[in-house]
């Protein structure tokens, strides 16, 4: 495999997508033919706003599916970073001097922790931090301009 090609993730994050692929590819693709065929059943299918409802969203699980087996076929797991530098796997506490936001720092944005959100080395402001430290003052350069913040906190993601 390329390493282009590769989706970086932690053992958490892939192991949450085999669940939800295991859930949506059997007994959420039960419910959905279950749910097509009692639209079916309602009637004229040119005129039945149900059974168009219930197609748009076999559409949108069908699709999640194959994005879930993608991204699990190139899934390359690395454990969390334990560093006192902004690396994969750790929630970075930052200070614009207005407020303060928790950023949970990882490859994939199939990452995820709750009250966080998440940024990518790839991102501006990923590409700013990374390899920083707690008390590092840094210019994010944004799509929409500039700005400051400071790091005032790093720790695990749980």
């Amino acid at each position: 495999m390329n390493n282009s090609d590769s989706i970086i993730v932690s053992p958490q994050t892939l192991e949450k997508m085999r669940t939800e692929l295991e859930e949506l590819t059997g007994p959420k693709r039960d419910e959905m033919a279950e749910r097509l065929q009692r639209a079916r059943e309602l009637g004229d299918l040119k005129e039945n706003a149900e059974y168009h409802s219930a197609k748009d969203a076999q559409g949108l699980m069908e699709a999640r599916i194959r994005h879930l087996q993608n991204t699990i076929s190139k899934a390359v797991v690395q454990e969390r970073t334990d560093s006192d530098e902004v690396g994969v796997g750790l929630i970075v506490t930052v200070d614009d001097g207005d407020d303060q936001e928790d950023y949970l720092f990882a490859h994939s944005a199939e990452e995820k922790v709750p009250g966080a959100m998440t940024i990518t080395p790839s991102s501006p402001m990923g590409n700013a931090l990374a390899g920083k430290k707690v008390g590092d003052e840094v210019l994010i350069e944004a799509p929409n301009g500039s700005f400051r913040v400071k790091i005032s906190a790093l720790r695990p993601a749980e």
